[in-house]
């Protein structure tokens, strides 16, 4: 190698690790976007919501309306406007539903929120600065929430929005006229994106902040008159436009059945009191010990400092306190809702993280940290080693095989190295722990290792989509034919796919005998049945089902079956 090579290759370095120092996230986004393409681009829409607001959105764009929404003619006043909106605009540009493009609804808020609040809380070395963005970009709850058709993380840009506008009017940084105007719009937006939490969260965060600093008097200058003007316009020309199109009822269903009652004795997703309390740990997996212990952490050195009057304030006291009660009164207040799920936590995710470096600032180094992020790397390092086991010397045991038997892909060599990459990861975060390196390596093998895990396991994403969505399903069935659908999740919007309804049974396997095999030699037209193939199994009155020509798409079973014709004679019907 010559002396002009080893200067090129050393400029190269030189220029790589300058333009990391000065844009760490530009690099962390493109690591993160290159191994998270691939899902963007091949996953299928799931039938829980994804698909149903693919549906929603293409009935409102067939039947020319834009503010009340309905779901196969029953009136769907759950979610606001926004995020359909932008589902429509896309059909509209592009002719059709593009998977990559409707994922970047997601994806981008979940980008601009990691900018934002590193934009907020900027830390001296570009090293913390890109890991702490991949440690909330590869939150297990987070991640999910990037590659899903969901409004989630769009409501969560906006929120984050609201509050860094509000800390830059406290704060005296920037032109006040804009962030006057911005501050509403911001919560408006939220709320126009989700629903209640959108208008909730943010001025709650900043009436508790504003009480703990001992300056509830100024509320007036951030949440005042021009403030719920600015929204109440807003507001009201949402409600009007939802009114002309769907009337009384649509807007009784929206402000009151879907906020009101799902608040105080929810129909839909009710859940104790405690339940955000578990699902804070796996929500914020695998960083969960060292997220929910630098917030007791702060918490207790908050509480220390007020019991000391000579303690010097810290630069990023005020940061750091409109964190803590963001995060401790969006947790109390969901709480307090009767309708719980747990990415109704997302608000919170965000602040946890850029908390923990305020956390270390102040605390330094402690052991407790060191076991918060081993613990987990030990376990998921663990369980791949526990896997690597089972493959080597037990993949041959009968009971093995079969519990694998609906799940062939489990075997693809993709999916080994995908656990490997995992396994070893975390191996190296806890070695590194161990000889205590700085706590950034340990979280950069922690999170690179998922991500590269999810990369190389993606290309298996079109045989994946058998068990995510139903595009694979409905390709396998035949136009022309009438489709039955008997113990499937959510099965009418497969028209989105069939371009033509279903008949659904849900489990009504009687109904279902009677209605489609009907013993009084009814003449029917034969049809395409689909059904869970453990279902055939376990059932003995479908039992008759398996002669008929059948094909698998994941766990499901497709069937083509003749129909009833009568008999000139007399004689019983024929099937």
């Amino acid at each position: 190698m010559t002396k002009n090579t080893i200067r090129r290759g050393s400029g190269i370095m030189n220029t790589l690790q300058e333009s990391f120092n000065n844009h760490p996230l530009a690099f962390v986004f493109f690591f993160v976007t290159l191994c998270l393409l691939p899902v963007l681009i091949m996953k299928d829409w799931s039938p829980s919501n994804e698909l149903r607001y693919i549906g929603i959105a293409d009935e409102a764009l067939r039947d020319g309306h834009v503010f009340a929404f309905y779901t196969h003619g029953v009136a769907y006043a759950d979610k606001p406007p926004l995020y359909l909106w932008l589902i429509m605009l896309s059909k509209t540009i592009f002719g059709k539903h593009v998977p990559f493009i409707l994922n970047m609804f997601s994806f981008i808020p979940a980008l601009v929120i990691v900018w934002v609040m590193d934009r907020w809380i900027r830390l001296e070395r570009a090293s913390d600065r890109a890991v702490l963005a991949l440690m909330c970009l590869t939150m297990l709850m987070y991640i999910g929430m990037a590659v899903v058709l969901r409004m989630d993380m769009l409501m969560c840009m906006f929120i984050v929005l609201s509050l860094f506008t509000f800390y830059k009017m406290y704060t005296g940084v920037g032109n006040p006229r804009a962030q006057r105007i911005m501050l509403p719009v911001w919560i408006f937006l939220a709320l126009f994106t989700k629903g209640p939490v959108g208008i909730l969260v943010p001025p709650i965060s900043i009436l508790v902040f504003l009480a703990v600093k001992g300056r509830i008097k100024e509320t007036g200058k951030y949440l005042g008159w021009r403030t719920w003007a600015i929204i109440a316009v807003l507001f009201g020309l949402w409600i009007l436009g939802a009114y002309l199109e769907g009337g009384k009822e649509y807007i009784n269903n929206l402000l009151f059945h879907q906020t009101v009652d799902r608040a105080v004795n929810a129909f839909h997703h009710k859940k104790p009191l405690w339940y955000y309390i578990p699902a804070l740990f796996y929500t914020t997996a695998p960083y969960c010990i060292l997220l929910v212990g630098s917030v007791v952490a702060v918490l207790a050195q908050k509480w220390a400092k007020r019991k000391d009057p000579d303690a010097e304030p810290h630069q990023m006291d005020d940061a750091e306190t409109l964190f803590l009660c963001t995060i401790i009164s969006t947790f109390v207040m969901l709480s307090a809702f009767s309708s719980k799920l747990s990415i109704y936590l997302a608000p919170i995710f965000p602040f946890m993280v850029w908390l923990f470096p305020m956390a270390l600032e102040k605390t330094g180094w402690k052991k407790w940290m060191g076991w918060s992020l081993g613990i987990p790397a030990g376990l998921l390092a663990l369980a791949g080693i526990a896997a690597v086991f089972v493959k080597i010397f037990m993949g041959s045991n009968p009971k093995i095989t079969e519990l694998l038997s609906q799940y062939s892909i489990a075997y693809s060599p993709l999916i080994w190295a995908a656990i490997v990459l995992i396994t070893v990861g975390n191996i190296a975060a806890l070695v590194s722990l161990f000889k205590k390196m700085p706590w950034n390596f340990a979280v950069f093998m922690m999170a690179s290792s998922l991500l590269l895990a999810i990369y190389t396991g993606s290309s298996l994403m079109p045989r994946l989509n058998d068990y995510i969505g139903y595009k694979n399903l409905c390709s396998e069935i035949p136009e022309g034919k009438r489709v039955v659908t008997l113990n499937v999740h959510r099965p009418d919007n497969m028209d989105v796919y069939l371009g033509r309804g279903v008949t659904d049974y849900g489990k009504d396997y009687e109904a279902f005998l009677n209605e489609e095999f009907p013993s009084d030699g009814s003449e029917r037209d034969p049809f395409i049945l689909v059904v869970k193939g453990k279902t055939l199994k376990t059932r003995d009155d479908l039992r008759f089902l398996e002669k008929y020509s059948a094909a698998y798409v994941g766990e499901y079973c497709i069937l083509s079956l003749p129909g009833f014709q009568a008999e000139e004679d007399g004689e019983e019907p024929a099937l």
